[in-house]
């Protein structure tokens, strides 16, 4: 079992991505990703430990490099030691449970100042070979059952994709079509880089709406401010997802002059968002060309919804895979945001990123895609188990920065 620590460290890894990326990002060895599953599973805050940079965060977006620890100077590594050391003290308080995701040449020089900050040490890969750490991950991470949970979860969407022939694209969506009140979207991308399998695309955004107690947002309110208007415009300030594909065309056309007002604040006037006009379309134009699954989920708006259920679940088990595959991703935009968890999830999404998810959801899900379909009628009552929601593990800190902002 995977014990609970306050902060953990993992170390960077020679395979990285080609581009400036969040240092999650970066690193894309099977060894670290899976070694970041563990550490976000098991800690509140986690750390890369950098053989060029020191202590990362996360978050911090750094250019790909070609430092190792074993290929500098013994001089340089005492250099590193005493700056990681100081780095490292920085970030603890006495009590702290430090986790070390690492090999011996990044754990050795840190020990000491970790323990004279009076922090207990758990070292979960102590000693293993590179094998054994990578074996020891897998069963840490369940990645076994991931493999298979993910294979039913596509049967399922699969069913429900051929049954919606594909589902809707925005650009062709209206008001007037046939949506239920309530639900929980699934939007896909219909490019070839989106293919996951000849059964259906790659989900890369999951959503419902109404998660508040008495909250009257339906399911087309939610579609519509991420469609924008017919005419092709729309407001990134009233849609998360929109604010996110736009600031990852700034990011990746930054010879381009794009306003440094985007995503800044809740309104703006009209003189700003006259300025925000031609990338509020080309977020239009992007998102026009995405296609979308919908549930008919017609449950009580909540928090302990089913809707709430099957989307807190639904993305754990795609963004947990996504970090752990960052190949299957493929070449998709949001791989360049600088928001570390869009990066490595494969997913346009914030909340209940990497969670590990109650897989009773497969059959929660399967249900209402019988119901959508029309092969059953609607349930009475909540098909989902009873207390999840009371029940569900808090997320870690550097996973809810931006709760309720997706």
């Amino acid at each position: 079992m995977n014990e609970m620590t306050h902060i953990s460290f993992v170390s960077c890894s020679k395979t990285k991505a080609s581009h400036d990326a969040p240092a999650a990002a970066l690193y894309e060895s099977s060894l670290f990703r899976k070694s970041l599953l563990a550490a976000l599973d098991a800690g509140k805050q986690t750390y890369i430990l950098s053989a060029k940079h020191g202590v990362l965060d996360l978050g911090q977006v750094i250019a790909p490099y070609d430092v190792t620890l074993k290929k500098i100077s013994r001089a340089e590594r005492i250099d590193w030691a005493k700056r990681t050391g100081d780095q490292t003290r920085s970030l603890l308080r006495p009590g702290d449970t430090v986790g070390l995701y690492c090999g011996e040449e990044y754990a050795g020089p840190i020990r000491e100042a970790i323990r004279s900050q009076g922090s207990r040490i758990v070292e979960p890969l102590f000693r293993l070979s590179l094998g054994l750490r990578l074996k020891s991950l897998a069963k840490l991470n369940s990645e076994d059952e991931l493999k298979r949970d993910l294979k039913k979860f596509y049967k399922i969407m699969g069913r429900l994709w051929q049954g919606q022939r594909g589902g809707r694209r925005f650009v062709e969506m209206n008001g007037k079509m046939n949506w239920p009140e309530r639900g929980v979207y699934f939007i896909t991308g219909n490019a070839p880089e989106f293919a996951r399998s000849a059964s259906m695309p790659r989900i890369i955004r999951v959503g419902t709406h109404a998660v508040s107690k008495g909250s009257r947002t339906t399911l087309w309110d939610r579609i519509s401010t991420h469609r924008g208007t017919g005419a092709g415009t729309g407001s990134h300030r009233s849609s998360i997802f929109r604010s996110h594909v736009g600031r990852t065309i700034i990011r990746t056309e930054a010879d381009t002059k794009w306003p440094d007002s985007w995503a800044a604040g809740q309104s703006a006037p009209i003189s700003i968002r006259a300025n925000e006009l031609e990338l509020e379309q080309r977020v239009s134009s992007l998102i026009g060309e995405m296609n979308l699954l919908w549930l008919n989920v017609p449950d009580v708006a909540g928090p302990a919804s089913d809707r709430a259920y099957i989307e807190r679940n639904a993305i754990g088990l795609l963004s947990r895979t996504g970090l752990l595959s960052p190949k299957s991703i493929g070449p998709w935009l949001g791989k360049f945001s600088d928001d570390w968890r869009i990066a490595t999830s494969g997913l346009w999404n914030l909340n209940h990123l990497f969670l590990k998810p109650d897989l009773s959801f497969l059959e929660v899900l399967s249900e209402y895609v019988d119901v959508t379909l029309g092969n059953t009628s609607e349930p009475q009552r909540s098909i989902a188990p009873a207390n999840w929601y009371s029940q569900s593990k808090p997320e870690s800190d550097q996973l809810s920065l931006f709760l309720n902002q997706d």
